[in-house]
C-alpha cells in the first residue's frame, strides 16, 4: 500500500538518493535509486517546465498510479524525475511508463554514472 510514509520529502533525503548516481533513464522519466528494506518515492518535476499549480497536478497523477501499483515489491528508495515529453502523455500511458521504469530498477538495470 502506497501511503505518506513512503514519500521522500526532505531535501537531504534527495541529495543521498541522487548522490549515489546509481540511475535508469526512460524516454520521459529518470529514476535515481539506492538498495534499500522498505519502498519510498521522491518526485521531482523541474520549476523550468510548468508553474506551480500543474507541478503539484502531476505529482499528483504520479501518486494516484503508485497507489494503483503493489509498491511493496519494490525494495529500493528512488527520485523520480518527469522529462518534458512525460507532461504531453495521457494518463494510461503515464502509468505505463511508471510502471516500466520501476520495474527496471527493481530488475538490476540501473546504471552507475
Amino acid at each position: 500500500m502506497f501511503n505518506r510514509t513512503n514519500i521522500v520529502k526532505k531535501n537531504w533525503e534527495f541529495q543521498k538518493i541522487i548522490g549515489k548516481k546509481i540511475q535508469v533513464v526512460f524516454k520521459n522519466l529518470i529514476i535515481y535509486i539506492t538498495k534499500s528494506e522498505y519502498f519510498k518515492i521522491g518526485i521531482s518535476i523541474p520549476k523550468q517546465f510548468v508553474n506551480a499549480v500543474k507541478r503539484n497536478h502531476f505529482k499528483n497523477q504520479i501518486k494516484s498510479i503508485l497507489r494503483k501499483l503493489n509498491v511493496e515489491e519494490y525494495k529500493f528508495e528512488c527520485v523520480l524525475i518527469a522529462r518534458k515529453t512525460f507532461f504531453d502523455l495521457d494518463f494510461s500511458k503515464k502509468a505505463i511508463e511508471v510502471k516500466n521504469i520501476l520495474e527496471s530498477a527493481q530488475n538490476g538495470k540501473a546504471k552507475k554514472i
